[in-house]
C-alpha cells in the first residue's frame, strides 16, 4: 500500500538541457541537410571517379614529366589529355560556382519564413526557451554543418582539377576559382544567412526562396566583375596572350587569367585585333597570316602588343581576401536576424 501511494509517477526521459535545442534543430532539418548531403555528395562521388580517370591519364600519357607542355615532347600527348578531358574543365565549374546560392534558397530562406508562414513558432517558444536562444541554434549549428561540407566538396574539387592547372587558369572567374579554395564555402555561408534574414523580414516561405536568388546573385555577380579588381591591379606588360601551353610573349603564362589584350601604337592609341587583322591579311596579299608573320607585321609598321593578367600563384591572396569579406557579410546577416527577431513582434 505505502509502495503504491509513495511510488513516482514515471515520465518521459527528458532531453539534456546542454542538447535539448540542438536536438531539436537536428530534428526540423533534418531532410533539409539530407538534400544537401545527396547533392554534394552526388556530385563529390563524379568528381572522385571521373577525377580519377583524369589523374591517370594524365600520368599514363606522361604530361609531367614530358618537358615543357607544348614542346615536341608533349604536343601530341597534351593535345589528346584536351580532346578527352579539356570540355570538363571549361564548363564544369561554371555550374558548380551557383551550388552556394542554392544552398541559401533552399536551406536558409525556409529556416524561418517557414515558422512564420505556419506558426509553428508559437510552440517552439513555449518550451523554456527563448526566440533569441531558438534563431543563435539554428543558425550557428546549420551554418557549421553547411559550412564543413562546402569546405570538404571544395577540396574535392580542388583535387580534380590539379591535372588542369598546368594548362588553364585558377584565378579565371569561368574556370576553377569560384569552386576551389575558400570562396565556395564562404559563399554558402552567405547565402545561407542571407535566406535566414530574408525569410524573417518577408514571412513567406516561397517568396523569400526567390528573394534569397536575386539578391545573392546580385551580390557576387558584381564582386567578380567590379570588386575583385580592386583586390590587387594585374600585370601589364608588352606582350601578346600565350596561345599554347607555354609561355607567352613577354614571359605571360598560359595558365594565367588574362584580363585583357589590346594594340597600341607609338603615340599609345589603342586599336582592335580586327581592325589591324585585316590590315594584315591586305599587306600579305589577301591571305592570312601566321602568328609570327602578323607579329612581324605589328613591329614592321610600329604596333605593339600588350597584355593585363593574374598570374596562378596570387590565387590564395584572392581567395583569402574575398572569403574574409564573405564571411564577415555572412556574420553580420546574422546578427541582424537575431536582432530583428528579438524585437520584432511576431
Amino acid at each position: 500500500m505505502n509502495a503504491t501511494a509513495t511510488s513516482p509517477t514515471r515520465s518521459r526521459p527528458r532531453v539534456p538541457a546542454a542538447r535539448g535545442l540542438a536536438w531539436v534543430t537536428w530534428r526540423q532539418h533534418r531532410f533539409a541537410l539530407a538534400g544537401v548531403l545527396v547533392v554534394l555528395g552526388g556530385l563529390g562521388l563524379f568528381l572522385l571517379f571521373n577525377g580519377l580517370a583524369i589523374h591517370h591519364a594524365y600520368t599514363s600519357l606522361g604530361l609531367g614529366n614530358c618537358g615543357t607542355l607544348g614542346g615536341p615532347g608533349c604536343r601530341s600527348q597534351l593535345t589528346a589529355f584536351q580532346q578527352d578531358y579539356q570540355g570538363w574543365a571549361d564548363h564544369l565549374p561554371q555550374l558548380l560556382m551557383f551550388l552556394p546560392g542554392l544552398i541559401g534558397v533552399f536551406v536558409g530562406a525556409p529556416l524561418v519564413a517557414r515558422e512564420l508562414e505556419s506558426g509553428t513558432f508559437r510552440f517552439a517558444w513555449t518550451q523554456g526557451r527563448s526566440r533569441v536562444q531558438w534563431i543563435i541554434t539554428k543558425l550557428v549549428l546549420l551554418a557549421l554543418v553547411l559550412t564543413a561540407l562546402a569546405l570538404a566538396f571544395s577540396a574535392l574539387f580542388t583535387w580534380w582539377y590539379g591535372p588542369f592547372d598546368a594548362i588553364a587558369s585558377r584565378m579565371s572567374p569561368s574556370g576553377a576559382y569560384e569552386t576551389s579554395g575558400l570562396v565556395f564555402a564562404a559563399r554558402t555561408l552567405f547565402g545561407f544567412t542571407l535566406g535566414a534574414l530574408l525569410g524573417l523580414l518577408i514571412r513567406r516561405t516561397v517568396p523569400a526562396m526567390a528573394a534569397t536568388a536575386a539578391a545573392w546573385a546580385a551580390v557576387v555577380w558584381p564582386t567578380l566583375i567590379y570588386l575583385r579588381p580592386l583586390i590587387r591591379q594585374p600585370i601589364t606588360t608588352p606582350g601578346a596572350p600565350a596561345k599554347g601551353p607555354a609561355s607567352g610573349s613577354g614571359g605571360v603564362p598560359i595558365n594565367a587569367d588574362v584580363v585583357s589584350n589590346w594594340i597600341q601604337n607609338a603615340a599609345g592609341h589603342h586599336f582592335s585585333f580586327d581592325q589591324l587583322f585585316g590590315q594584315a591579311i591586305a599587306g600579305n596579299g589577301g591571305a592570312i597570316p601566321s602568328p609570327e608573320r602578323f607579329s612581324a607585321w605589328l613591329t614592321q609598321h610600329h604596333y605593339s602588343q600588350w597584355v593585363s593578367y593574374r598570374p596562378n600563384d596570387w590565387f590564395w591572396h584572392f581567395q583569402t581576401v574575398e572569403a574574409a569579406g564573405y564571411a564577415i557579410l555572412a556574420i553580420l546577416l546574422a546578427v541582424a536576424t537575431v536582432l530583428l527577431l528579438r524585437r520584432r513582434a511576431v
